[in-house]
């Protein structure tokens, strides 16, 4: 109604400034916009009493939609900007996936009516999405605020009125808080919902995310490594090799929905396998065991994740270095936890390529130690950004199928569990939207699936991954082979973890 009256808006065109012939935003126009766009309304509606609006606020708003910067606003312009306009319909939900590096955090508009269809995304419209470096901010909590802040404008809201938000974190949790593995950085639920004003904040661990995000995957988006066939309603696992190693297993509840668990699987120990008298990998685990000061045990992801590899890949220099290549070498010294050097020199016969065949196979071993303990007839899924750079090399060399078959007796329940590689990397963020909008639909329901406990938890600190104690011995022995061509780098004093 203020804009047919101010004839500032015109059915066949839109709207443009008036006011004594400038375009200040100020009057009627500014008004509208307000009524319009800070009310978060799509069309034009019964008439609106407004008091004098913020004339920058609107003037920005204004300038938003404006794309063709002509001083109007055509029908267009106005249905596509208001696109991000949550419906009076829909609710909106906080999505993250908040790894040591970056954090990307989105907004959703839900219709909670709409139910979650499995092999496709969770239900919503994405309204506003961004990416933000952690080396930027102080704390996890700075990045949630400047986040609010760059949505309000987008999403035409003073604060995004936020109802659920699921923010999956690279660390363990407990009681709805997490300590980042390796980020000084502490996440806090309870807090969050303060920081965002919803009405429930709730923390994942990154792989519980992944576990939510193969729920949304189509038969398209994954690589098969059997002909096996899902069992419906059978439990499912995620394992994922990327900087570390990650899992976590799904089961189905009596509703019939999917729940998924976290898992510490990548921290069990290390067991070598061989052929008769092939002891390669028990040496491999004797040489660990000195470097990383691992008197008692050395967990499998000292060797099935990124720097697995190289790890395996400076042991076999160590242990062979006689068929080391020099280019190859002095290229891994300079960045020694960077397993692309090894993967891109994998030439036959090479030691980088037996460096990928151990690495495979302790995968696959691995693997199929997890399918044994759990048997996820629902399909057990590959992910990580490892897993997923070497999958062509993976499928093709065989080293961790057969691993991943050779169980013995119970090798047979393996022909039952299907096998898949996951193609894509955003299950994070996919499996943290999806988790969303189920507790969306709990809140809507009255269902209060569990209690998010709060309080103090008692949570690990970073760790490192970076002792080394074998340098000098090391260096020592490419030294009496070469001459002292190649060179092992320094390591840092510090006590690991296992």
């Amino acid at each position: 109604a203020h804009l047919q009256r101010s004839r500032c808006f015109d059915a066949g065109s839109g709207f443009r400034h008036v006011s004594g012939g400038s375009s200040s935003g100020s009057g009627l126009v500014s008004a509208a916009l307000a009524a319009g766009l800070l009310l978060g309304a799509q069309q034009t509606a019964s008439p609106v009493r407004c008091d004098e609006p913020d004339k920058r606020k609107v003037r920005g708003l204004f300038d938003k939609l404006d794309v063709n910067k002509d001083g109007m606003i055509t029908r267009e312009e106005w249905d596509a900007g208001m696109l991000n306009a949550p419906k009076s319909n829909e609710d909106l939900i906080m999505s993250a996936d908040c790894g040591g590096t970056t954090t990307r955090l989105m907004i959703f508009a839900v219709d909670p009516t709409e139910q979650f269809q499995s092999k496709s995304l969770a239900p919503g419209r994405l309204l506003f999405e961004r990416k933000y470096p952690n080396i930027l901010f102080k704390g996890f909590n700075t990045i949630v605020s400047t986040f609010l802040e760059d949505a309000s404008e987008a999403i035409g809201q003073e604060k995004p009125n936020i109802k659920i938000g699921v923010f999956a974190v690279a660390g363990v949790v407990t009681k709805n808080q997490c300590r980042y593995t390796n980020l000084d950085w502490f996440v806090d639920g309870e807090e969050l919902c303060g920081i965002v004003g919803a009405e429930r904040i709730e923390i994942i661990n990154d792989f519980v995310a992944q576990g939510y995000g193969v729920l949304t995957l189509n038969d398209g988006e994954v690589d098969r490594l059997n002909s096996v066939e899902p069992q419906e309603g059978a439990p499912m696992a995620v394992v994922g090799a990327g900087t570390g190693l990650g899992s976590c297993f799904l089961f189905q509840g009596r509703t019939g929905e999917y729940k998924a668990y976290p898992s510490e699987g990548g921290h069990v120990e290390f067991a070598p396998r061989g052929h008769g008298s092939d002891d390669v990998q028990t040496s491999l685990l004797k040489h660990l065991k000195i470097k990383l000061s691992g008197w008692n045990r050395v967990s499998i992801e000292r060797v099935v994740s990124g720097r697995g590899i190289c790890n395996v890949y400076d042991f076999l220099a160590y242990q062979y270095p006689h068929r080391v290549d020099k280019l190859t070498h002095e290229k891994f010294m300079k960045s020694p936890h960077d397993a692309s050097i090894v993967s891109t020199n994998a030439w036959p016969g090479s030691l980088c390529e037996e460096a990928l065949q151990i690495f495979a196979a302790c995968y696959g071993g691995y693997c199929g130690n997890t399918a044994i303990t759990l048997m996820p007839f629902g399909g057990l899924y590959l992910s990580g950004g490892v897993t997923n750079k070497l999958k062509e090399w993976m499928m093709r060399d065989g080293s961790f199928m057969e691993a991943y078959q050779d169980k013995g007796r119970v090798s047979p329940i393996l022909g039952n569990v299907p096998l898949f590689i996951v193609k894509g990397e955003d299950m994070g963020q996919r499996g943290a939207h999806l988790r969303a909008v189920m507790l969306l639909h709990q809140i809507r329901a009255g269902i209060q699936a569990y209690h998010l406990p709060s309080g103090p938890a008692e949570l690990v600190a970073p760790r490192s991954l970076d002792s080394d104690v074998l340098s000098q011995e090391i260096a020592k022995t490419i030294n009496e082979y070469q001459s002292g061509n190649l060179r092992f780098s320094k390591a840092k004093n510090q006590p690991p973890q296992h």
